[in-house]
């Protein structure tokens, strides 16, 4: 894969976390070694990308740039000519082998195919046959984004949580709507990068080379539209769907769906409700945007139940795809992070929460935000360390501490403490926590305010080796189905789901399900089960 700094910033891009510092820090930490990898089980395996949630974050710095609404687009608004430019696909099909490793890899195979013959239908709907590159990327992420030259990425995250071909059409005719309407030369971004060591310190001042390489990926990547534009792309989802005879009623459901996802995410990762989620960093929802969807889709004259939606081709097509995380990446339980191919394991503190990236484990606490990785150790631990700090202050003026040698559970430990001030004079502590296995390095960096590195002591002091056996231990997760019997119910199904908390309300959600008395004997349904 590519330098870690890009493949950071890519996807905080993505997540939309590109305010979070810590997301940031994902791409600083790497300047320490070029050699640094993602954190992966074995030699070519997929890179780390894990977890769904988004934090909001109290130390967050981001410039953020205001964004006019204009008139909402309706239904008869329809680009004129669409069209892909030669360049744009050359452009795109550079990009393309990038982004596929930096989103995970790409999930091939029958569902691979699956879904760009469904996007092909979709494109020719739209006036550009044979134009577009449909992929799903191998991450748990609920999202889905375009580049211009209509390359569609989406990811294994928001297959898991459709329920029909209809739907899946629903976003792919929103994405490829967001190309067919120029959205990308017309977009005013939402966030702006700032110099890396100016992201800590709040001032303007950075890392040059990395900033320039941020400013490259986000010329490419950073797709956060307007209000107007997701009004404008959802209108054309539907005139696609009724074009190419699936129901455009399954564009408000897919729209439901994802807030219920969200809702549900926010409740089992810690995450504040009202916190801006995944899908509505890059696709800004608001409180119509369902009824207008179905409104638009009544409009059709299409009906709920016509024409049906295809709810067996899909579920097929997802059946056994993995759920969550890839056992390759590594596995985030709760507040614990484990991979059992490199056998290491943490615990972040109490009300934090983990988001697994290609290039490091973020943590997000109320008054603490760090970040996880490691690569090949060249050299000396405290040179490792004293390189990582490097990396992360960039330019920024700092009070270095004292280097600490030590242990943490039989391995050998450096720690380097140094203080900043942001641009309102607030003191921040950064702690860099080193640790040697072998021939590889693995590091925490953490940012808190000053005085508030006491939950992080704890974190670094629960980084340890796990055992053979802990490592087999480590199950991933499948979607499997089901058909529904006559004494079935849904608290009986979601007893079966692979998960100890929230079960009923994880079954209802991955199913589009209202309520516990929506089920209908005969039904199939996706459970989340173990992979054996």
């Amino acid at each position: 894969m590519g330098n870690i700094h890009d493949a950071a910033h890519l996807y905080c891009i993505r997540r939309g976390a590109c305010e979070d510092h810590m997301g940031i820090l994902s791409e600083i930490s790497s300047r320490s070694d070029p050699s640094q990898k993602s954190l992966q089980g074995s030699q070519g395996r997929r890179s780390v990308m894990m977890g769904s949630s988004k934090l909001s974050v109290s130390l967050a710095l981001a410039l953020v740039s205001s964004v006019a609404l204009a008139a909402c687009a309706t239904i008869d608004s329809t680009p004129d000519a669409p069209s892909v430019t030669q360049n744009d696909r050359v452009s795109a099909a550079r990009q393309h082998p990038q982004i596929l490793q930096q989103f995970g890899g790409a999930v091939e195979g029958p569902l691979g195919t699956y879904v760009s013959s469904v996007g092909e239908r979709v494109a020719r709907a739209a006036g550009v046959p044979g134009q577009c590159t449909f992929s799903v990327v191998n991450t748990d992420v609920v999202n889905a984004f375009a580049v211009p030259g209509c390359y569609i990425y989406i990811t294994r995250g928001l297959l898991a949580i459709m329920n029909s071909e209809d739907e899946l059409a629903s976003v792919l005719g929103h994405e490829v709507g967001h190309v067919v309407a120029d959205h990308a030369a017309r977009r005013q971004n939402t966030a702006t990068l700032a110099g890396l060591g100016a992201i800590i310190a709040g001032v303007a001042t950075g890392s040059g080379e990395i900033a320039q390489a941020a400013g490259q990926a986000g010329q490419l990547y950073s797709l956060n539209y307007s209000r107007d534009q997701e009004y404008e792309s959802d209108d054309l989802g539907v005139r696609y769907l009724g074009a190419t005879g699936y129901n455009p009623f399954a564009a408000g459901d897919m729209l439901r769906a994802l807030g219920v996802n969200d809702e549900l995410a926010a409740r089992t990762s810690n995450r504040a409700v009202n916190a801006t989620p995944t899908w509505a960093r890059t696709h800004p929802m608001s409180a119509d945007r369902i009824t207008r969807a179905n409104a638009n889709a009544q409009a059709t004259g299409a009906t709920r139940d016509n024409p049906p939606e295809n709810a067996r081709a899909y579920l097929e097509a997802v059946r056994g795809m993995i759920y969550g995380d890839d056992p390759e990446q590594g596995f985030v339980n709760d507040r614990t992070f484990a991979h059992p191919g490199m056998r290491i394991a943490f615990e972040a503190p109490s009300g934090a929460s983990l988001t697994n990236t290609p290039s490091a484990v973020i943590v997000r606490g109320q008054n603490l935000q760090a970040q996880f990785s490691g690569g090949a150790l060249q050299g000396d631990l405290n040179a490792y360390a004293a390189n990582v700090m490097r990396g992360v202050l960039g330019q920024t003026p700092a009070q270095m501490g004292q280097a600490q040698r030590g242990t943490t559970n039989g391995l050998e430990t450096v720690t380097l403490p140094a203080r900043v001030q942001n641009s309102q004079g607030q003191v921040l502590e950064v702690v860099v926590t080193a640790y040697r296995l072998g021939d590889r390095a693995y590091h925490f960096v953490a940012v808190a305010p000053q005085g508030g590195m006491g939950a992080a002591a704890s974190m670094t002091r629960s980084f340890r080796q796990i055992s053979e056996q802990e490592a087999t231990a480590l199950r991933a997760r499948q979607i499997s189905l089901v058909t529904v019997g006559a004494r079935d119910t849904a608290q009986s199904l979601a007893n079966r789901m692979a998960f100890d908390t929230f079960q009923l309300e994880r079954f209802l959600a991955l199913n589009g399900l209202e309520s516990a008395t929506a089920l209908r004997v005969g039904q199939i349904v996706k459970l989340v089960t173990y992979v054996r």
